[in-house]
């Protein structure tokens, strides 16, 4: 681990972690068109499935409560956002978030919740690991949604 301002780069600084969590996004919002923030809370969910495979349920969910309370004192949308371990969602209490904050005020507090987890990863199994483990769930999400959506266009 290298502390902060020694002027290394790596997933723990924002700029990489937002890169990440955008690829992440973009790769689950490319068939939402309700709005933002259901792209930003699929990306979470799905992060939350494929990492658990890596780290376990439990130690993943350990990594979104820490990411969640470090972005709450951020972001008020956060504060009826729940994190519902082994449920479907995962992430939940988006509905109401954006009735309450709207979709902008909820997408840009999940997308930090998102960074902040990104950050925490790097810190604890390094930077190049935890960007391997999440572009390969990116990839792999991004690969079964083209074959899904290939033997539909042929069906």
């Amino acid at each position: 681990m290298t502390p902060a301002g020694n002027g290394k780069e790596g997933v723990s600084r924002d700029r990489p972690a937002r890169e990440i969590v955008r690829r992440l996004i973009d790769s689950q919002g490319s068939e939402r068109t309700e709005g933002t923030t259901p792209a930003r809370a699929a990306a979470g969910d799905h992060l939350y499935r494929e990492l658990s495979r890596w780290v376990g349920p439990d130690g993943c969910h350990a990594l979104f409560t820490r990411a969640l309370a470090e972005s709450r004192n951020e972001f008020a949308p956060l504060g009826q956002i729940q994190l519902r371990a082994g449920s479907e969602p995962y992430i939940g209490g988006v509905v109401e978030t954006v009735a309450a904050y709207g979709d902008t005020a909820t997408a840009k507090a999940l997308e930090s919740m998102l960074i902040h987890l990104v950050e925490l990863l790097g810190r604890l199994i390094g930077d190049d690991m935890a960007t391997k483990l999440i572009e390969r769930s990116s990839f792999a999400y991004e690969r079964a949604n083209l074959t899904s959506h290939s033997k539909r266009e042929k069906a």
